[in-house]
């Protein structure tokens, strides 16, 4: 009988966030300590291998497993449980090396630069030329630290942005519901919107009313029931006090560990190796399949072995940033010499801007809620369309003051990643000041129209400490370096199924949704190909 029968429904429903996947795994490899355990964990040859457990890696690893293929899943940061009542992550207020992926000072907007200890933290910040690039470490990738806002970009932008065989209205119709239903995405609830920590959730409203703009709901991948229970008292306060940006503690937030990645493992043909960081790609023996480098840590980081594993087909959702450092170091060193010449390039930050503004008349809750409650796009205002959401302020604590995160849409301003042959990284290369100026001006224009219609308020930009993107795109731009299936040209078996195929900009929206429907349609064409 096929595991996930086996699995009953009950069992299933009863592996809450803080064990479901390893029970899942101790399941799917036998019990630690027996033979069975020990010959799984110690295989080394995959069927498929799946670099990353973010959005584009948790889909593959389902549909893979779903389809009966062998499949591994490598990520490099931790398995994180939840607590109903203890703090598992840091935070903003309570600051140490958990928030960090392997920093020595804290380096966060309006965090100060303390010392931490260096560890597999849930959040890399990697300093770039002119720019902070932002991205998760952890099983689940970006999802445990993202803010949930679960959008699709625009018709006009989608067209613009994308190749001509990507057809919105499929999207529309099929890619991005199957998507937002797996995520678990949905809309505030009245009776939380209606709740004190989002009292500046429904200021922020009332000023875009009295500017002549009516907010929308935004699709979150929040737990609402758990809200309830934090609102009641019954859990320990997380996503009701502003917690996100490195993780919920008690499993409020939707992440893919709570959604995708459980029931990839119940399929019976998916493992999960956290703290298992790949290194290098390259061809395997005699030009056929892959062969990786890989560092295991454990949980302090340090590195107990280095290990090489292979695979017929490589999967490389490792996230913007990682996945352009492994393929433009692999083209650049004769790993994979034959890598389009367009891999690296195009990348872009979403048009990422951040503002406060402060009320002299109205306060905003004793909170401020994480969950995004309400967003409105502007088409043809500002310098660029523009996406403003309602956002929230950690440790706010009842100071007049109201945040907004704004995307953009950006057509022109892009990167490049190159490997720097004096230190050997990879870095980002061609990106300056000039390539967020109208994106900047952008959010200026609109901040001075909701003040100018709300007596009263005062706007700075959050510029705090470099122009930052928590939304890395691009590098590996479908229709480009893939087919529209996210396969690698020239690469038969080499797949890149991650935000690094969005071509520098979703196209008003945040990227979380995109980047899960482009590989739910990738997986379905793959799996119905065979590859």
């Amino acid at each position: 009988m096929p595991f996930s029968r086996r699995l009953s429904r009950r069992r299933f429903a009863g592996l809450g966030a803080g064990g479901a996947l390893a029970a899942l795994t101790a399941a799917t490899l036998g019990s630690p300590g027996s033979r069975a355990f020990a010959a799984s964990a110690a295989r080394k040859h995959f069927k498929a291998v799946v670099i990353g457990s973010g959005f584009g890696g948790s889909v593959a690893a389902l549909r893979l497993g779903e389809a009966g293929v062998d499949t591994l899943v490598l990520e490099r940061g931790r398995q994180w449980a939840t607590s109903p009542t203890e703090a598992v992550f840091a935070s903003q207020e309570r600051i140490d090396g958990r928030m960090f992926w392997f920093r020595r000072f804290a380096s966060w907007p309006a965090v100060p630069p303390v010392p931490v200890r260096p560890q597999p933290g849930v959040m890399e910040l990697s300093h770039q030329k002119h720019l902070d690039i932002a991205c998760g470490a952890a099983v689940g990738g970006g999802s445990v630290v993202y803010t949930g806002v679960t959008l699709p970009p625009p018709r006009p932008y989608f067209t613009s942005l994308y190749p001509r065989g990507l057809r919105y209205d499929e999207f529309a119709m099929r890619w991005f519901p199957r998507a937002a239903a797996a995520l678990g995405a949905s809309t505030m609830p009245k009776d939380v919107y209606a709740s004190a920590p989002f009292t500046h959730s429904r200021l922020w409203d009332r000023h875009m009313n009295r500017a002549g703009y009516a907010p929308v709901p935004a699709p979150s991948a929040f737990d609402w029931d758990v809200l309830r229970a934090e609102l009641r008292g019954a859990v320990r306060p997380s996503a009701i006090a502003g917690e996100t940006d490195f993780g919920c503690s008690n499993g409020a937030k939707k992440s893919l560990d709570r959604t995708y990645l459980p029931r990839a493992l119940a399929t019976g043909h998916v493992q999960l190796r956290p703290l298992h960081e790949v290194r290098s790609v390259w061809r395997g023996r005699r030009g056929s399949g892959y062969a990786l480098e890989v560092r295991r840590m454990d949980a302090s980081g340090r590195t107990v072995d280095v290990d090489e594993y292979t695979c017929d087909l490589l999967f490389v959702c490792a996230g913007t940033l990682n996945t352009n450092r492994l393929l433009v170091a692999a083209r650049e060193r004769g790993e994979l010499p034959d890598l389009p010449a367009a891999v690296g390039t195009g990348f872009g930050g979403n048009g990422d801007q951040a503002s406060l503004r402060t009320s002299l008349t109205d306060r905003p809750g004793p909170s401020q809620g994480a969950p995004c409650a309400s967003t409105y796009f502007f088409h043809r205002r500002y310098a660029q369309p523009l996406r403003a959401e309602n956002w929230q302020l950690l440790g706010a604590r009842g100071l007049p003051v109201l945040a907004t995160f704004i995307v953009t849409v950006d057509h022109d301003h892009r990167g490049t990643f190159v490997l720097d042959r004096r230190t050997g990284s990879v870095v980002l290369s061609g990106w300056g000041p000039e390539h967020q100026r109208a994106s900047a001006r952008a959010s200026r224009e609109h901040n001075a129209e909701i003040l100018a219609a709300n007596p009263g308020l005062l706007s700075v930009a959050l510029d705090y400490p470099f122009p930052f993107t928590g939304h890395p795109l691009g590098g590996c731009a479908v229709g480009r370096c893939t087919d529209l299936e996210g396969r690698v040209r020239g690469h038969r078996g080499l797949y890149v199924l991650d935000g690094s195929l969005i071509p520098g900009n979703v196209g008003g929206a945040n990227p979380s949704l995109t980047i899960t429907a482009l590989a739910e349609r990738a997986l379905s064409h793959i799996v119905a190909a065979g590859g």
